[in-house]
Parts: C-alpha cells; structure tokens; sequence
C-alpha cells in the first residue's frame, strides 16, 4: 500500500481528500494528516512516505518551502501541490522543484484527484519493479563474485599444497577481509576453510602412500607440515589409524 502525506491550513480540503477520495481502491491510504506545516515535516523526517499532497499557502513553510525542505533532507517523495492560486511563478517553482503536479483548488474534484492517484500508482508500481529487478541483478553478481573467490580459493590450496596454508594468506591473495572470507567460504560450501585444507592434505597423503613408496616424514615434509608428530596426529584424527596402519590396510577401512 502506498502512503499518502496531506498538509493543508483548510480543515475542509483534508476533510475532503480524506473522506471523499477512495484511497484503498487504488492501492493508498492516507497515514497522516496536518494542519501545520513544520509538525508535517518532523513527521516525514521520522516516518516513511510515497505521497506528500501539500497546499502551497501555508504559515510558517509554505508548500514550496515544505519540498524545499524534504529535498534538502534528501527525503524522496511524488510530491503533488495544490493551490488557490493560478499564478505562473507558483507553477515555475513547483517544476524546479520537480513536484509531480500542480493541481488548483478550484478545479479539484474526485475524478481528477482519482485520475492523479491512478498515474501516481502506475509509476510507484514500476519504480518498485526495477527496484527489484536490480535487487535481484546485484544479488546474482554477488553470489557469482562469491563462487568465483571460492574456486579461487580452492585452486590456490592445490597449487601450494606443499606449503603450510593459511587463511588469513589466501584471503589476501584474493584482496578479501579474512573474516569475510572465512564467513562466506563457510556459508557458501558448509565447510570451513581450514576443514577445506586439511581435507585435501589429507587426501593428497592418502593418495602419495598409496602410490609412493616415501616416507612418512617426506610426506609430511611434501604437505607442509611443520614436523612429522603433526602430520600423524592430524592423520589419525582424520582417518582413525595412523600411516603405517593405513600402508598395510588389508583389514583397515578408512
């Protein structure tokens, strides 16, 4: 539903743009109503709004004033002024002010009022549209900007699997914050990235005792670990047996 401001010193021309004016048959509803002007514009800078409807000759702000205001607040809003006034300078600061339409007292009726309510609703309509389109655009570019750093991730652990890896290293490789990354990768694969590393460390050291004949200690050396007690008890935490139990794996699952 889109939400209509109406500011007007007249009580009758609120009275009747609130009574008389279906609002709800054309996707408005009237959220707030006021006499005066600055009580107006504290409310629009504390609520949200579509729709300001707003008399021009007003104490304190004026119509144009009460934009002037919300534009310098970069409050945005379809603004519509209505005037007793069929002045020429009037309409030349409603257009500088890029208000929606400039509607004269004398000759607003229902069907005019409905007619700008059904303009107002198509444009609101479609603005909310391509809203979402780019919503939807910046939501697909994210996602694949996040599967590319992931793939990337994940192919430089392969190319420097000799190396001890490290997060934070990887992260800015990719030219990331290293809690971003290790939030992401864990969102985006359901495996954290040190599980990742070790994973594949540990795959690779199953793979070189199956088809090497080195030692523990050279493939402890060849997956970057930091001495050959680490590599075996990270090993049977993985697999459950150690590497020798694993070489002679007959009666062994892993």
């Amino acid at each position: 539903m889109n939400e209509v401001v109406l500011v007007d010193d007249d009580v009758i021309v609120i009275e009747f743009l609130k009574k008389v004016i279906p609002w709800h048959d054309y996707g408005f509803q009237v959220v707030a109503s006021f006499q005066d002007s600055s009580e107006a514009l504290a409310f629009m800078e504390e609520n949200p709004f579509d729709v300001l409807i707003t008399d021009i000759g007003m104490p304190k702000l004026n119509g144009i004033e009460l934009i002037e205001q919300l534009k310098k607040l970069k409050i945005n809003s379809y603004n519509v002024i209505l005037s007793c006034h069929d002045e020429f300078t009037f309409a030349q600061q409603a257009i500088k002010l890029e208000a929606y339409d400039y509607i004269l007292k004398e000759s607003m009726e229902e069907t005019n009022i409905i007619a700008l309510l059904e303009r107002l609703k198509e444009k609101l309509d479609q603005e909310r549209y391509t809203s979402d389109q780019h919503m939807k655009v910046s939501k697909l570019l994210e996602l694949t900007s996040r599967n590319e750093d992931i793939l990337k991730a994940q192919e430089y652990v392969k190319n420097h699997i000799g190396e001890k890896i490290s997060l934070t290293e990887v992260a800015a490789h990719l030219h990331l914050n290293s809690s971003y990354f290790s939030r992401m990768y864990k969102k985006e694969t359901g495996e954290g990235f040190v599980e990742y590393v070790t994973r594949v460390k540990m795959e690779k050291a199953l793979e070189l005792l199956d088809q090497s004949i080195k030692s523990v200690e050279q493939i402890a050396y060849e997956l970057g670990f930091e001495s050959k007690s680490y590599f075996l008890k990270t090993f049977k935490r993985f697999y459950g047996v150690s590497p020798k139990s694993y070489k002679h794996k007959d009666n062994v699952s892993v």
